[in-house]
């Protein structure tokens, strides 16, 4: 039995090499990485390996988008899109740090 962190993470990796593996079959490349929330089951070293993980494969597509809540996985990637609600409807705001 895995906790719900090692889980997440054994799932991202399996997904990870099964899209790889798929691309290369077919003679494509990887466009787009989306990793939607997920990461408040991680504790601090947890998170630590997802980022290693993340900075790794970063090279093998055109696109990396973290959706995230969490302040300790927005502080590491340099570009934010902000989305906030407001009473005619959401807008984004896109935020590039340092």
């Amino acid at each position: 039995m895995f906790s719900g962190g090692e889980a997440f993470r054994i799932d991202f990796a399996l997904r990870i090499a099964i899209s790889k593996l798929l691309a290369q079959r077919a003679g494509t490349s990887l466009q787009t990485l989306v990793i939607d929330e997920g990461f408040g089951s991680q504790d601090e070293e947890g998170l630590g390996q997802i980022m290693d993980a993340i900075y790794k494969i970063q090279d093998d597509f055109l696109k990396v988008i973290i959706v995230s809540h969490l302040t300790s996985m927005k502080d590491q990637f340099p570009v934010h899109f902000v989305v906030e609600k407001g009473a005619e409807g959401s807008f984004v705001n896109v935020v590039e740090l340092g």
